[in-house]
């Protein structure tokens, strides 16, 4: 009985700090994720842009290390085919634009991953 209780003992101090590490849910209300399209006329030919817009909603400081759109099967870059540098850092009310490389009806899904969690957004 005494070598039970010395090796729970142990065991059962540890456990508690290693689950700990499990429960990596985002509050999604802390971050807006929206999905709108802008409309440019060009001299040769007309564009229409998707744009995924990821707003921090809390007072806190929140770093954006992850995007994944479809589950990683629709590209993104920012204006103009720049890359997206992450992790991005926002203050509330600071926003990330994304212009995505798929149809506005295809957006099925979000996620992101940040230094305090992930979320997933749905739009269908």
């Amino acid at each position: 009985m005494y070598r039970l209780k010395t090796f729970l003992l142990p065991v059962l101090l540890i456990l508690p700090l290693s689950l700990s590490g499990c429960g990596t849910e985002f509050n999604p209300e802390r971050m807006e994720v929206t999905l709108n399209t802008e409309y440019s006329p060009g001299g040769l030919y007309d564009r229409t842009y998707v744009i995924l817009t990821i707003r921090s909603l809390d007072a806190n400081p929140i770093t954006l290390n992850k995007v994944d759109v479809n589950n990683g099967r629709c590209g993104y870059t920012a204006r103009y085919r720049n890359p997206i540098q992450l992790p991005a850092h926002f203050q509330m009310g600071q926003a990330l634009e994304l212009y995505l490389n798929c149809s506005y009806e295809s957006i099925v899904k979000v996620d992101i991953e940040t230094d305090q969690g992930a979320a997933s957004y749905r739009f269908k």
